[in-house]
């Protein structure tokens, strides 16, 4: 008989988290009987709906009053449904992803006194995001969490790291680093097909250069950088490149603002053919069309775990132009399948860029580096072989 699985997801929607999640359960299911348990979505997010036709037949579940917002009494009730879940399922293992679920999964669990629990952070709160009492408050809950949790997964060796050494939220005992794994087979499939059908749709020629930054909208990712950066590389005077913001969320207002004071001409949003060298698309279901239709991905961000657009992006062949931030330098090979940035400073951004655009045979040298990298280290079956050992490790013999 298979043993229970639940899985705590924070919301099921566009973004790393659902993306990897998803389909690691769907393979699980060889061993597991699996739960998926999922929160509300934000106002400005879109549920990935996509995935579980991609990965039919999964069982899921949604927490109406698992929210990414903190309310205590809406808080109360999730922990209330979360419990009755655990309690109707027999659950033996539970697995929780992201900080809300994490901490009243986890809290569930212990209450009910479930054999294995498992938390696995694919990013954390502990710089960048809050004021300094808030930080403190989040490193003594997660210390103390830790204290109740059977088993810590972390995504790369500097996260690792991050979580033992520099904040101690955890002993090295009960860490264990499992990268993420990519599910290659939709994202290499009809390359011309996907690479025509986004450049069509953005009127992009085949000598253009389309540059994306992909992600919620949020002060996190530092988003103005971006902007900053095409500001300067689109003031040198070239002609054929363009910048893609692919992604929504609250800073989106603060980022048009942005262009509007710079005089800078930009397309919010529409498949109509203007001058504007800056794209917001919002959010994109299809991102195999989008990985294949850009030339280079870019990342700004103050903080990360280990961003999932880094490593699909290399999946398609994408150069990588990122900030050396939390996991982001174990994702890719620096100077091999693409540039590591210190110090978050434009002219570094710009003069990568520029060296890429400018360098076609670089360029291809680093997109066929970039696919040889991915699939040699983000497997999904690697991952999905290295969880089922982990729960299976911890289980009592009985099961």
């Amino acid at each position: 008989m298979k043993p229970n699985v639940i899985i705590i997801l924070n919301r099921l929607v566009i973004g790393g988290q659902a993306i990897d999640t998803i389909p690691l359960a769907y393979y699980l299911q060889n061993d597991f009987n699996i739960l998926i348990l999922y929160g509300e979505k934000e106002v400005d997010e879109i549920e990935a709906s996509f995935l579980l036709k991609q990965y039919p037949n999964l069982n899921t579940k949604k927490i109406t009053h698992l929210r990414r917002t903190i309310n205590p009494l809406v808080d109360l009730m999730a922990f209330v449904a979360l419990v009755k879940q655990l309690k109707k399922h027999k659950t033996v293992v539970v697995h929780t992803h992201g900080s809300k679920s994490g901490f009243l999964g986890r809290l569930a669990a212990w209450l009910l006194r479930v054999p294995v629990i498992v938390h696995t952070f694919h990013g954390h709160l502990f710089h960048s995001y809050f004021n300094t009492i808030t930080t403190n408050l989040i490193l003594f809950t997660e210390r103390r969490l830790a204290n109740i949790t059977t088993a810590i997964i972390a995504l790369s060796k500097h996260q690792a790291e991050e979580l033992t050494t520099q904040y101690k939220i955890i002993s090295s005992k009960k860490l264990h680093i499992i990268p993420l794994g990519v599910d290659e087979k939709n994202l290499q499939l009809d390359i011309e097909k996907n690479r025509k059908q986004f450049r069509t749709k953005f009127h992009l020629s085949d000598t253009d250069i389309a540059i994306g930054i992909i992600g919620r909208l949020v002060p996190i990712k530092n988003h103005l950088l971006f902007l900053q950066i095409a500001e300067k590389v689109l003031a040198s005077g070239v002609q054929h490149i363009y910048f893609f913001i692919v992604g929504d969320g609250d800073s989106k207002k603060e980022l048009t603002s942005y262009l509007n004071m710079c005089k800078i001409v930009f397309n919010n949003n529409s498949s109509e053919k203007t001058n504007a060298k800056i794209i917001f698309t919002s959010w994109i279901e299809d991102m195999t069309s989008v990985y294949h239709g850009l030339d280079m991905v870019v990342l700004t961000s103050l903080n990360e775990g280990t961003p999932l657009s880094i490593i699909e992006a290399q999946f398609c062949g994408k150069p990588i132009i990122a900030s050396n931030v939390g996991g982001v330098k174990d994702t890719f090979a620096k100077d091999v399948s693409g540039f590591l940035i210190d110090g978050h400073n434009v002219e570094s951004y710009v003069e990568k860029i520029q060296l890429l655009c400018n360098n076609i045979e670089l360029r291809n040298k680093m997109s066929s580096e970039a696919i040889k990298f991915a699939t040699t280290t983000f497997h999904k079956q690697q991952e999905v072989k290295a969880v089922k050992q982990l729960y299976l490790q911890f289980l009592p013999s009985s099961h």
